[in-house]
């Protein structure tokens, strides 16, 4: 299992970038402010609202030694160039310089509009990202990915900037909402379906909301080193790195037809049930849906919503996807375990595919 401070490395494709992970275990609460030292001294905090009165007695000193703060609430409606805005004139405001960094404490939300205005401001700043939600734990943490939400649709604005440190520590999930936890185990269930089916046997022990002292940083750790290694061939997702994209093609335009009252995990959860479908239709393990959906159910997630009323915001949904090419858009479908295809489907092979494979979804 996973040692007090263990400690990955990842290095980005050809790039002088690399990423150094310190992952805590549940039972230690880590120091923050004494990570503020050498080139991290004085830095500009961007931390999630509920966050840092949750945890005021660990923030606190973090919040004393740093240049200046940004606190935002962690609201997918906020996700917006606005509110970056906001972060960017805050910094202004701090007087902060190229050689202050910029350290966020929050969950995915919060990690990609800090790192966004990391990776822009003063044409990037050093960045450290402390992950406090499972689903930014496993996944949002770790290459490089920024954004913000542009009318009404997922990340259509961002850049790729990698953290140069992440620090977990489980600890944070002990007050982390029911429901958020749940949502991160659907990017669990994703990086298992992608390179490492041996985590579905963790799952049950780790979907126990708040997990276990060993079940739940070895799934953060396993997660990680799946996503690190498909992301240091392909930092810039120019190819293999869009198999990351397994469950969000669907789920991403389910989240936002529903007006974002599906979490960002329910809806991929729903997206992996559907792009398997898909993936069936084109000679993939017709088992394999069905145990997508036993996955959802042991960890909580829905695996049925009605999709009638929301089919025609879908399709609209779909074709603003920001992986959408003049010709086709990719599809990373699901063939069986660890066979993650990237399949490029024109309009009217979607046509014919979609219907069915929603289909699957319905109560």
């Amino acid at each position: 299992m996973v040692r007090l401070g263990a400690m990955m490395e990842f290095e980005w494709g050809t790039s002088t970038l690399k990423t150094e992970v310190e992952l805590y275990p549940q039972s230690r609460e880590p120091d923050l402010a004494g990570l503020f030292v050498g080139e991290w001294r004085d830095p500009f905090l961007v931390v999630d609202a509920s966050v840092r009165m949750l945890w005021d007695g660990l923030l606190q000193p973090a919040i004393l030694s740093s240049s200046g703060i940004y606190a935002m609430e962690a609201e997918e409606i906020l996700k917006n160039t606005f509110s970056l805005s906001q972060i960017w004139d805050s910094m202004s405001s701090a007087g902060i310089n190229r050689d202050t960094p910029v350290v966020v404490v929050g969950g995915g939300l919060v990690c990609d509009m800090g790192a966004l205005a990391a990776s822009t401001y003063l044409r990037g700043l050093p960045l450290m990202l402390v992950p406090t939600t499972l689903l930014c734990m496993v996944d949002a943490c770790l290459g490089g990915k920024t954004g913000v939400n542009l009318s009404g649709n997922k990340n259509q604005v961002g850049t790729f900037y990698p953290a140069g440190r992440i620090v977990i520590s489980t600890r944070f999930l002990e007050t982390l909402p029911g429901r958020e936890y749940r949502s991160g185990m659907a990017e669990v269930i994703k990086t298992a379906l992608i390179g490492d089916r041996g985590i579905e046997n963790l799952l049950r022990e780790a979907s126990v909301y708040g997990g276990s002292n060993e079940a739940v940083p070895e799934v953060v750790r396993r997660s990680l080193a799946v996503k690190g290694a498909v992301v240091e061939a392909d930092l810039t997702e120019r190819g293999s790195r869009m198999v990351l994209n397994l469950g969000h093609t669907v789920g991403h335009a389910l989240e936002s037809a529903s007006g974002f009252r599906l979490s960002h995990g329910e809806a991929v959860g729903l997206g992996m049930l559907a792009e398997a479908a898909m993936a069936v239709a084109l000679g993939g393990d017709r088992n394999l849906p069905g145990e997508i959906h036993r996955m959802l159910d042991v960890v909580g997630l829905p695996g049925r919503m009605d999709v009638d009323p929301l089919m025609e915001e879908i399709r609209k949904r779909l074709e603003r996807d920001k992986k959408t090419r003049r010709d086709a858009r990719t599809w990373a479908l699901p063939f069986d375990w660890c066979d993650c295809r990237l399949v490029p489907l024109t309009p009217d092979q979607e046509a014919e595919l979609l219907p069915g494979a929603l289909e699957v979804l319905k109560v």
